[in-house]
């Protein structure tokens, strides 16, 4: 299972564990040593406390890996970007189209997932 681990200053990992045991264990590590005010590990930074955790059954990175979308995505989308408008630029209408299948989301809420993907469930911690 991959697990998305969003911490309270927005930023996020994803990691790969073989249980929810054993993801509740690291990701409480993580979150005590942030608690405790000390290092997160060899990089010298300190540690960050957990917001959330997302699980997922695939990579959260891999959504879009095909290059294949439903039509109906593309072409709701396509409309969104052509509502209001009399006339757009090509070059920046095949851009955003190109975009579609990018696995990260734009404009994410800062404790909320950071991938279009949709995550199973929410890992439940007790992240006092």
């Amino acid at each position: 299972m991959f697990y998305e681990i969003v911490y309270e200053d927005g930023t996020v990992s994803v990691a790969d564990y073989p249980s929810d045991d054993a993801a509740t264990a690291a990701v409480m590590e993580q979150h005590n040593r942030a608690k405790a005010g000390v290092k997160n590990g060899p990089q010298e930074a300190s540690a960050t406390r957990v917001a959330k955790v997302f699980v997922y059954p695939t990579h959260p990175g891999d959504y879009g890996a095909g290059g294949g979308l439903a039509a109906d995505e593309v072409l709701a989308s396509v409309k969104d970007l052509l509502k209001g408008r009399d006339a757009i630029d090509v070059q920046s209408l095949a851009v955003s189209v190109s975009a579609l299948n990018h696995p990260m989301v734009n404009e994410a809420e800062a404790h909320e997932s950071k991938f279009k993907m949709e995550a199973d469930r929410e890992l439940k911690l007790e992240l006092a």
